[in-house]
């Protein structure tokens, strides 16, 4: 296996892996690299280091792009006790920095009943499909007013890793047509992490990607890229969006898009 660096006129450096011993396998994808860097970079590849690496030593294999986490807000009756009889055994008490919690947890997600007793929240959904089911086990279907969803989170390994040194895809994050609002968000990982913060999300943009009926001007997504090439993605939702059967998949072809980009320019 061999590690091959790129390193372009504008200093952008670049690290790839090809699996093949074979001579001319490694030169077409050396020849591949070098034509498509020098497209989305817009600047000439200038020096290529070529090493042979412990197969050990390669990074993980790709993953394909997932939903990992949903949450939201149940909107229901007020009731001293209304969470099923048959459910009523599981619950506990819970106290966090936002206060005393009923909740309910679940390979499906968790639900936590505020003290105001008017509204439930969801977390860590892995599925709208699993959700709804457990809501319908935990609450009485007459009692429920509404069910929203308010953030989910996808997650993706890219097929290399990233230089986190290398300021190329946060000058093309913070000058992309697609927002208007874009910052870099620093920290103490930032020795393994970038982290980017994009609100205001193009209208249209959305339109494209979600349809007409999908898009929200008080959309946010935060993007985390770890120099491994694992990627997550925060996006919280501003309207009010109903949970319904597979609503997390409307928003695979803009979280697909956002992959794409960053795959581009890294």
């Amino acid at each position: 296996m061999f590690q091959i660096v790129f390193i372009t006129k504008n200093k952008v450096r670049l690290t790839r892996w090809h699996m093949e011993a074979c001579t001319g396998g490694l030169l077409c994808t050396i020849a591949q690299h070098v034509e498509s860097m020098s497209r989305n970079f817009h600047s000439d590849v200038v020096t290529v280091q070529v090493s042979a690496v412990n197969p050990a030593k390669a990074p993980r294999p790709p993953r394909a792009l997932r939903i990992t986490n949903l949450c939201g807000r149940i909107r229901h009756s007020y009731s001293l006790q209304f969470y099923n009889a048959g459910v009523e055994p599981m619950v506990i008490k819970t106290h966090n920095a936002f206060g005393l919690f009923e909740t309910l947890l679940s390979v499906h997600g968790n639900l936590q009943t505020a003290q105001n007793r008017n509204n439930t929240l969801f977390r860590a959904g892995r599925s709208s499909s699993g959700l709804l089911l457990i809501i319908e086990h935990a609450f009485d279907p007459n009692c429920v007013h509404e069910v929203n969803m308010h953030m989910l989170v996808a997650n993706v390994r890219l097929a290399h890793p990233v230089n986190i040194n290398c300021q190329y895809l946060d000058a093309r994050i913070l000058d992309a047509p697609e927002w208007t609002g874009a910052m870099v968000v620093m920290g103490e990982e930032q020795s393994y992490m970038k982290s980017f913060k994009l609100s205001r999300v193009c209208l249209a943009w959305q339109e494209t990607l979600l349809g007409v009926g999908r898009a929200d001007s008080q959309l946010a997504i935060l993007l985390n890229v770890s120099k491994s090439g694992c990627i997550n993605i925060f996006v919280t939702i501003g309207k009010e969006t109903p949970l319904t059967l597979g609503v997390e998949h409307t928003y695979m072809p803009m979280l697909d898009a956002l992959v794409r980009f960053v795959d581009k320019y890294t």
